[in-house]
């Protein structure tokens, strides 16, 4: 009798669970064994971020216990990987134990690399973590006049649309609270727009105009001056603030670095059509591990589970599977008044933008229900 193929996730975050969930439905028991590694106690909608500090959503809502979110049948390892060795096909835990597995998928996410920017830690602020978001929550509360930067690193960071969604959530919540008129808000960008989408960049910056946001382009942060609340640039240039919120660099996990998986910016390169680690055919990587040609965010994070359940599905069960991963992203975008917009683009499709809606304001501000109760699960 076979035994059931093994097949190892690293990573409890939105990638990981979706991917073993999705598995699990697909496949039998007796056809493959699914564990997932990682040691997080409790599960963030990371897109709450930008609601929780301005007092429009209870954060207990956007947060469950990770244990609970695996469907029957996925094993859960509480344990944080140490070391991968893909010759021997065996992993290594901080608690020492070991692990060997016929399929490998690294979905470990990102660190918050705070380093990177000299005089961060203490002094910025963002809502990219639960705690984070509650910590700002309880600045915005004593702040009653000034400037507040909302700024950004230049490399890739989880959810892109955040910083400017949470400009818009900023404006409102000041006018609300009677103080908008004594606080100017600045955006800093290191492009040169506010956002890499042109559409939907041309629809932010005519409601920053509107709002009476201070766009500030080509800003690309060096460092934090803590003493003297400023801000200074690659090119030598300066911003002032009383508030600052800094999305932190993110960086891959560094053990995937010291395992020789990862480039100095720790995310594993992979193929973008297959998702697989160089040649090997029984190692991937997908979500925010992933170094591959599309923003880093749940949305990629649900394609590519979806894509990859399905292939490692069809190659068990003796099926040719020649469809690849197009890189395809939906994105409902908040972009103030209360309304929102959504996007969909891929590797070959240019960013398709709606006209902004109510409805799909609703559907996002919902959104934090049908992740918990249907697409973490693979139901969606």
């Amino acid at each position: 009798m076979f035994a059931p193929t093994r097949i190892i996730i690293v990573g409890d975050g939105s990638a990981g669970i979706m991917l073993a969930n999705k598995l699990r439905f697909l496949l039998r028991p007796r056809e493959a064994s699914i564990a997932v590694v990682g040691k997080s106690t409790t599960h963030y909608f990371k897109s709450d971020g930008i609601t929780i500090p301005v007092g429009l959503k209870r954060y207990k809502d956007s947060v469950k216990e990770t244990r609970f979110l695996f469907n029957h049948g996925v094993d859960y390892i509480e344990d944080e990987i140490a070391n991968v060795n893909i010759e021997q096909r065996s992993l290594t835990g901080t608690s020492g134990r070991t692990y060997s597995y016929d399929y490998l998928v690294l979905a470990s996410g990102t660190r918050f690399a705070y380093e990177d920017i000299p005089g961060y830690e203490g002094e910025a602020k963002h809502f990219y973590s639960l705690q984070d978001s509650l910590n700002l929550r309880e600045h915005l509360k004593t702040f009653r006049s000034g400037d507040i930067v909302i700024g950004q690193p230049d490399g890739p960071f989880q959810y892109p649309p955040g910083p400017f969604e949470f400009a818009m959530m900023l404006d409102e919540y000041l006018r609300r609270n009677g103080t908008r008129d004594k606080t100017n808000i600045h955006f800093l960008s290191p492009s040169d727009r506010a956002f890499d989408i042109k559409g939907v960049s041309d629809h932010v910056e005519a409601k920053f105009e509107e709002k009476g946001i201070n766009l500030v382009t080509n800003f690309k942060v060096s460092s934090v001056n803590a003493k003297n609340k400023e801000l200074t640039s690659k090119d030598g240039d300066s911003a002032k603030y009383g508030l600052l919120v800094l999305v932190p660099p993110h960086k891959g996990q560094r053990y995937l670095g010291d395992s020789g998986l990862a480039g100095e910016d720790g995310f594993v390169l992979v193929d973008k059509n297959k998702l697989n680690y160089k040649d090997y055919d029984d190692v991937f990587a997908i979500g925010d591990t992933a170094n591959i040609p599309v923003a880093k965010s749940g949305a990629s994070a649900k394609s590519q589970a979806e894509f990859l359940a399905s292939r490692i599905t069809h190659e068990l069960v003796g099926n040719p599977y020649d469809k690849e991963y197009n890189g395809d992203v939906y994105w409902t975008t908040m972009v103030g008044d209360d309304r929102a917009l959504s996007l969909y683009f891929s590797y070959e499709k240019e960013p398709r933008v709606s006209f902004a809606s109510k409805a799909d304001y609703l559907l996002k501000w919902a959104s934090s229900d049908t992740y918990f109760s249907g697409v973490v699960r693979g139901i969606l």
